[in-house]
């Protein structure tokens, strides 16, 4: 098998690659954009590509948030800054989600706990040491786009 080959999966059809892309929040900083990211990931998925999308909180957003947490607390615990920030990706999943749907794709997001993506702890600079993909493939499977929430995990 060489780079470019299909693969033809009983019952699923010819499947050419599993994709893992990520989007930061300039890519995804309004419905709009994030409604163009949406089509661009659809075109990739309708040439036979399995589609994992990885998003960062809409530009902005974090900001935002940390502004909020400067608000309550000048030295904010890190687990809790953790637990705020996380919000923004939480948000632009579902409305990536939607997005892709209203399109006439199905898609599904998850969070980093959903997709049991496993860190090293260290809150607001944690390191992936593991990620299930059982859930992930389920849903590649049932022919969906799977959208994760990035900066999340468990540790």
């Amino acid at each position: 098998m060489k780079k470019g080959d299909k693969i033809e999966f009983k019952g699923i059809g010819t499947i050419m690659a599993l994709i893992v892309q990520k989007f930061g929040g300039t890519s995804v900083g309004s419905t709009d954009k994030i409604k163009n990211v949406a089509e661009r990931v659809l075109r990739q998925q309708k040439q036979g590509h399995q589609m994992v999308v990885v998003l960062s909180a809409m530009s902005g957003q974090t900001d935002k948030l940390l502004g909020l947490a400067a608000d309550m607390q000048d030295m904010p615990d890190p687990r809790e800054m953790d637990m705020l920030l996380s919000t923004g990706e939480q948000v632009t999943i579902a409305l990536f989600a939607m997005a892709v749907k209203a399109a006439g794709s199905d898609a599904i997001s998850l969070l980093g706990d959903q997709v049991h993506i496993h860190t090293d702890g260290m809150h607001t600079k944690a390191r992936i040491k593991e990620i299930d993909t059982e859930l992930v493939h389920k849903h590649l499977d049932a022919g969906k786009v799977v959208v994760i929430a990035g900066f999340q995990g468990r540790g």
